[in-house]
């Protein structure tokens, strides 16, 4: 287990879930076109926490990934996403326009197991 301080929340070394995290984060916000100072601003976290966040160092509450996902106009779903397929569908989803998701629906309904087996 990763040293921690004593809030628990921050680590002397990076946390592997956080560290992707934090990662994910940074590349949202430069895709955004935030500059770090600008994106601090912008979600009303301190300097030093959005600073130990990105470099894994600091585990984040939902409410700091609401404060977030709001400011990249993304979800906090959006802002945890690992490697499975699942995910990765999710993240290929994430620059269509609400008539395109409406169509993935459609057609993930007609592959829905519930469907074939009679259900």
């Amino acid at each position: 287990m990763a040293a921690r301080h004593r809030s628990g929340r921050h680590r002397t070394k990076p946390d592997a879930a956080a560290s992707r995290v934090g990662a994910r984060i940074k590349g949202l916000r430069l895709e955004a076109g935030y500059s770090f100072d600008a994106f601090v601003e912008e979600t009303g976290l301190g300097r030093g926490y959005i600073s130990e966040l990105e470099r894994g160092l600091v585990v984040p509450s939902l409410t700091a990934l609401e404060c977030i996902a709001a400011a990249l106009e993304v979800t906090a779903a959006d802002l945890v996403l690992g490697s499975s397929a699942r995910e990765q569908l999710f993240e290929r989803t994430r620059l269509l326009t609400a008539r395109e998701v409406e169509g993935l629906l459609g057609m993930a309904a007609d592959l829905s197991p519930a469907k074939h087996d009679g259900r």
